[in-house]
């Protein structure tokens, strides 16, 4: 043990094997040391930065895919919604169409043998997308022809739903009825507005 620690780092040729070997071994290992630390290190951070960023794009291609998958069935249903929309955009009446309507409303009431004593329209209620159009109801007639009435109202090509009914005899020795009603019909804002 004496003898290695004599030995001199300038006479390194002449030191025996096995601290040679030894000291290559040290400088060995140090260089790879090194070289880990400041070259294999990095890459070995970028590749798993570069793995997580696959797995985030591979998890995003695979939403995207799936929406794209269930993009024709959306479609289809957007195409029904439509449809739908249209179909009852053309039920609504536009805001020139109400004193026909109103007229339609009494026309069905004298084929049905019915006397008013009040039709008119309401004051219109604002709504979230739509505006909505009370129309005030008062007519005598017979329980049948009321009932008649009510079905051709439900058959006009225009939405007239009916609310707060109320019914009474007009005497009580008396068949005919009085019937009061208050009838709603809706408006979208965008075309009353655009009729402006």
């Amino acid at each position: 043990m004496a003898k290695y620690s004599e030995l001199d780092i300038e006479e390194m040729a002449e030191w025996p094997i096995l601290p040679q070997l030894g000291l290559i071994l040290l400088i060995g290992l140090l260089l790879q040391g090194v070289g880990y630390w400041f070259y294999l290190k990095p890459k070995v951070e970028n590749l798993d930065t570069l793995v997580q960023k696959e797995q985030e794009l591979k998890t995003t291609v695979m939403i995207k895919a799936n929406k794209v998958a269930t993009l024709p069935k959306l479609k289809a249903q957007l195409d029904e919604l439509s449809e739908r929309y249209d179909y009852l955009s053309r039920q609504l009446p536009v805001q020139k169409e109400l004193a026909s309507m109103l007229a339609s409303v009494n026309e069905v009431g004298l084929k049905n043998s019915l006397t008013f004593t009040r039709i008119d329209w309401g004051e219109r209620q604002n709504q979230e997308f739509l505006y909505r159009l009370p129309l005030n109801i008062e007519l005598t007639g017979d329980y049948h022809n009321i009932g008649d009435f009510t079905q051709a109202i439900a058959e006009l090509p225009r939405i007239i739903n009916f609310d707060d009914i109320d019914w009474q005899r007009v005497s009580q020795e008396s068949s005919t009825l009085h019937f009061r009603v208050r009838a709603y019909t809706y408006q979208f804002k965008p075309e009353v507005e655009d009729e402006k």
